[in-house]
């Protein structure tokens, strides 16, 4: 018998701007699912693997840190359930909140895991400007502190080479062309997230095994402040 473990600390910072919707009444729902299939391909819990949500539109929130939801009944219906706000993209708010709520010390990161934040978006950001400074310098500071970026980008409206800014490697960046694509990827994302290492168990008898499975870790590259921000504990 073997045991399998994620040791993962896993944010998603997601899109609910107002084009997400525009482009079909479906799409956040679809949205949604994408990230409730990911968060469904672990084991949930203080020992395994911990969810948090960061949402952004015209501000940034943290609906949840990683510690509010320690099972995955309860995680997947709150995630199913995330508000839509419909307004702009306001991406610099939501580093800048992952870095300094979500992964701060005392807020639930453990030392011995690493550190994966997922974006979903569906254009570019454009609070307080298109363009601004801001965004990359929040993604630097993410990444110097330890954290992976990952990078899903749905429609031709993604700017693909600001995206490569945000990621943390080339191979952290995926594109679909629509929402409904999102399912085409889960597969492809989730074994990224953890790779597997096989020692012998402490146990009596043959054939027995304890398989770990270890977040990787991508490769990292400041500091920032940003603009006004809602948090839910």
């Amino acid at each position: 018998m073997c045991v399998a473990e994620c040791l993962l600390d896993l944010s998603f910072a997601v899109d609910s701007s107002g084009s997400i919707n525009y482009k079909g009444a479906t799409n956040w729902d679809t949205a949604l699912q994408f990230v409730a299939n990911i968060s469904n391909s672990f084991v949930i819990g203080p020992n395994d693997v911990q969810v948090a949500f960061v949402l952004f539109s015209d501000v940034a929130s943290v609906e949840w840190g990683l510690t509010r939801y320690q099972d995955k009944t309860s995680l997947i219906r709150a995630i199913l359930g995330v508000r839509y706000l419909d307004d702009t993209t306001n991406l610099n708010d939501a580093l800048y909140l992952t870095r300094t709520q979500v992964f701060a010390p005392g807020r639930g990161t453990r030392p011995s895991t690493v550190k994966v934040t997922i974006i979903l978006t569906d254009g570019e950001d454009n609070v307080p400007e298109v363009g601004t400074p801001l965004t990359i310098a929040n993604a630097t500071a993410l990444k110097n502190d330890g954290v992976r970026l990952i990078g899903v980008g749905v429609s031709d409206m993604v700017d693909r080479n600001r995206l490569l800014q945000i990621v943390s490697s080339p191979d952290d960046l995926y594109q679909v062309d629509d929402f409904d694509a999102l399912t085409n990827i889960v597969a492809k994302i989730t074994p990224e997230l953890c790779q597997t290492v096989t020692t012998p168990a402490p146990a009596q008898g043959i054939g027995r095994c304890s398989t770990v499975l270890f977040a990787k870790h991508g490769g990292s590259v400041g500091l920032a402040k940003s603009s006004g921000s809602l948090l839910r504990l």
